[in-house]
């Protein structure tokens, strides 16, 4: 299986250092709200404030076109940090071949067919 570092717009993103904020299963689609962890090389990293020491930025990961989901091992409840925002933890493992997704985390195991993958970001 292939690293998701070889997918379009996920090359430059650091899936085991971001922090899944949710995810959403519905028909032909799988979401997942991330607060990302850009390289120095994405086009959209800027410097980290200095409380920081990556550089983070909201946005989507989404799963297209699923045809079929297996979601095993869901997890426990989110952690809150100190600001009282939930998070499930990190994307563990991202692996992929042809129209298979397998992705891992503390918030469980998702074994996906699916036309394709796309990382967006929102707004700086």
């Amino acid at each position: 299986m292939r690293s998701y570092t070889e997918l379009d717009g996920l090359d430059e993103i650091v899936l085991e250092e971001s922090y899944v904020l949710g995810i959403t299963a519905e028909p032909g689609r799988v979401t997942f709200e991330v607060d990302f962890v850009l390289t120095p090389h994405h086009p959209e990293w800027v410097a980290p404030p200095p409380s920081e020491v990556e550089c983070f930025r909201r946005g989507t990961l989404q799963l297209m076109g699923v045809r079929r989901l297996r979601w095993d091992d869901q997890g426990g409840p989110p952690a809150t940090d100190a600001t009282g925002e939930r998070d499930f933890g990190h994307i563990d493992s991202f692996k992929w071949e042809h129209d298979r997704f397998l992705l891992e985390g503390d918030w469980g195991s998702l074994d996906v067919r699916a036309a394709g993958a796309e990382a967006s970001l929102g707004p700086a």
